[in-house]
């Protein structure tokens, strides 16, 4: 496995190569701005980049648009999530078209190092194997179908790992500022990023994204995220509940522990949705919603950076469609204004 390493700090890049090669990957160059990082990718096709966020000459962003617009190639942005600076443009990144974003680790003496390190190598090794497309429009924005019948929801959950930032960010923006429902997400994220997150999706949302607090009432036309570290989940009155435990399947948040207590709470009075993301998190469990009678949506291939959590939902017919992000908000759009999705949707303490 081939991986360049883009990063202006001599230190820093020393000690990614370190962990990196301790990893058992070939690192076959090394990049301190964006220019020298297009020359070298047209010489040794990297696998994978890891890239930092600010650089000289070019920056990251920049960078990053030029790959993914010309030659794609499977990004991760290495980054330190404490900077509030640094994680705004660290998710512009993914906007631009990186797979997904890591703590950057700050050496062998912290405290941290051992775990940042780990999660280096498993993202790289993960996002290797990833072939993506050309996408210099990230999303189709064709029409999508109508709803089969109305649903009578009273709330909407939904699941996004890898790739999932940008989904979201496209389906929050189409979304009618008279949403009748409360949304309530589960993002995996880098621990630390939430609030640039938030603050991210705010940019172009018409509906208020906010980290989730325990005992909060979700409110219509409010988006809830939940919050590094534990699992969110919604009770009969509509209550969100965050609990202390180590999730499903070793995440934490999962849209698995989401969506059984959807299920297990409002039965199929819910819509649930899985966006790119690896893996399978939350597959059974809306498999569990859609033969209650919730609506079932996954994002579809052509759209998803990584289409495992979207693609097993489908394989499993726990998803009864697959659209991309704006064709999906359109769905929701059709279903507010639907005389049944009014009248459920609207609630108060």
């Amino acid at each position: 496995m081939k991986v360049l390493i883009v990063e202006d700090s001599i230190v820093v890049r020393q000690l990614l190569r370190y962990i990196l090669e301790q990893g058992g990957m070939e690192v076959i160059g090394e990049a301190t701005d964006g220019e020298e990082a297009l020359s070298l990718i047209q010489q040794q096709r990297p696998d994978v980049i890891t890239m930092d966020v600010h650089l000289p000459k070019m920056d990251g962003f920049e960078c990053t648009r030029r790959i993914m617009e010309s030659d794609p190639i499977p990004i991760v942005v290495v980054t330190g999530s404490y900077n509030i600076s640094d994680s705004a443009f660290a998710l512009r990144l993914l906007d631009a078209g990186a797979v997904t974003v890591v703590e950057k680790p700050m050496g062998m003496v912290d405290s941290n190092f051992e775990k940042d390190a780990a999660n280096l190598i498993k993202t790289v090794r993960n996002v290797a194997e990833l072939k993506l497309v050309r996408r210099v429009e990230r999303f189709s924005s064709a029409p999508s179908p109508e709803p089969e019948r109305n649903w009578a929801p009273k709330l909407v959950a939904i699941g996004a790992s890898t790739g999932g930032p940008a989904a979201l960010k496209a389906m929050l923006a189409a979304l009618e500022p008279s949403c009748p429902w409360p949304i309530l997400v589960v993002q995996h994220i880098t621990p630390g990023f939430l609030p640039g997150f938030c603050e991210w999706l705010n940019g172009d949302s018409n509906l208020n994204v906010q980290i989730a607090q325990n005992g909060t009432r979700a409110n219509a036309g409010n988006v809830y995220v939940a919050p590094d570290g534990v699992d969110m989940a919604i009770d009969d009155g509509l209550h969100i509940r965050l609990v202390q435990q180590k999730g499903v399947g070793n995440l934490c948040p999962s849209a698995a522990s989401l969506f059984e207590s959807v299920g297990r709470n409002l039965g199929g009075q819910a819509l649930a949705i899985l966006l790119s993301g690896m893996g399978n998190d939350g597959v059974s469990e809306m498999l569990e919603l859609k033969k209650l009678g919730a609506l079932t949506l996954a994002q579809d291939a052509e759209s998803a950076v990584v289409n495992g959590m979207p693609g097993e939902a489908m394989k499993a017919h726990a998803a009864s469609r697959s659209l991309p992000p704006e064709a999906i908000a359109q769905v929701l759009n059709q279903l507010a204004h639907a005389p049944s999705g009014q009248a459920a949707g609207h609630c108060s303490d």
